[in-house]
This record gives C-alpha cells, sequence and structure tokens, in this order.
C-alpha cells in the first residue's frame, strides 16, 4: 500500500500551545462537517465518518544518546463517498480550521481563557469566551443555526482580532 500525505506540520511548542490545538482539533473533530489545518502556507481539509478507529500509543525509543517520549494520537478510516482527504490550492472564507501560527520569538502570551460552543435553550449554537476565572469576558451575540457556524464565528474573532486596538465612543 502507498501512502500520500495531504498535510503535515512538526514544530516545537509548548505544552500549552500544544493543549490549544488540540481544543482546536477537538472542536473542528465536533462540529459537523469538514476539519481544516493550516500552516500558514497549506490548507487541507478532511471529512471524516461519524464512526472512526480512534488509536492512543505512548512510546519510549531507545538510542544512543538516551531514551525519547512520544504520544501518537491517529484517526483512522477508510475514504469513500461520504469521507475525502484533499489539499486546498483556494483557502476556504472565512477563515476556519486550525492553525499554528508560524514560528516566531514574538508569539503571544497563553491565553488566559478558552472558549465555550453551546446549544441555547431556543436550539440555537452560540459561543462565548471565558475567563479562567469562570467570568464570560465575550460572547457572539447572536445564535447560529448549527456548530460548525458558530465556530466559524468565534474562529472569525480569534483570526481578525489579534492586536486590534480600542476606539472610544462618546
Amino acid at each position: 500500500m502507498s501512502e500520500d500525505t495531504v498535510f503535515e506540520f512538526e514544530s516545537s511548542r509548548t505544552r500549552v500551545e500544544i493543549a490549544a490545538y488540540l481544543r482546536a482539533l477537538a472542536g473542528e473533530f465536533d462540529g459537523d462537517g469538514p476539519v481544516t489545518f493550516r500552516d500558514g502556507e497549506y490548507v487541507a481539509r478532511v471529512t471524516p465518518p461519524e464512526t472512526a478507529t480512534f488509536d492512543v500509543e505512548v512510546e519510549r525509543e531507545h538510542g544512543d544518546d538516551g531514551s525519547e517520549l512520544q504520544i501518537e494520537l491517529e484517526i483512522e478510516w477508510e475514504e469513500g463517498e461520504e469521507t475525502s482527504a484533499e489539499r486546498l490550492e483556494e483557502p476556504p472564507e472565512p477563515e476556519v480550521g486550525i492553525e499554528f501560527a508560524a514560528e516566531s520569538d514574538d508569539r503571544p502570551e497563553p491565553s488566559q481563557g478558552h472558549f465555550e460552543v453551546y446549544e441555547d435553550r431556543a436550539g440555537q449554537w452560540r459561543w462565548r469566551l471565558v475567563h479562567r476565572n469562570g467570568n464570560i469576558i465575550a460572547d457572539g451575540g447572536e445564535g447560529y443555526a448549527s456548530k460548525r457556524n458558530a465556530i466559524r464565528g468565534l474562529r472569525g474573532v480569534q483570526h481578525n482580532a489579534p492586536g486590534a486596538g480600542i476606539e472610544e465612543l462618546d
């Protein structure tokens, strides 16, 4: 069997950054549509099935310079009519998906909050930004018909607001 890599990204990251990426991946996976991966240059879209094989493995490799530990998370399924994986030449708009920012010395400080996506009493999907102390910092201000659209809304805020200034209104 031959292998074709659709997307790959490797970088040294902090535990906080890795956890944030895994949360973003979980949010994308929990949605009802494709999962989009970005690395600043390449974009890939994967449409997973409702059920897949999930494999978690912790390995210790021994070498001449000592041992190395690694955690492998693998999600696997048969490709078919309902599933796909493709590299995109034209990224979807608005920018959705999960992405590590390019490596640089000016990475933002780890967030003191996290986003929550939830279904309200009216059956609409909403998002809110919650500080680590439990206080709600911000919310989307509107309901969305699907969880995926709510996630797209919060991704738009994440993407468009880094370094946003403050404008005082009278």
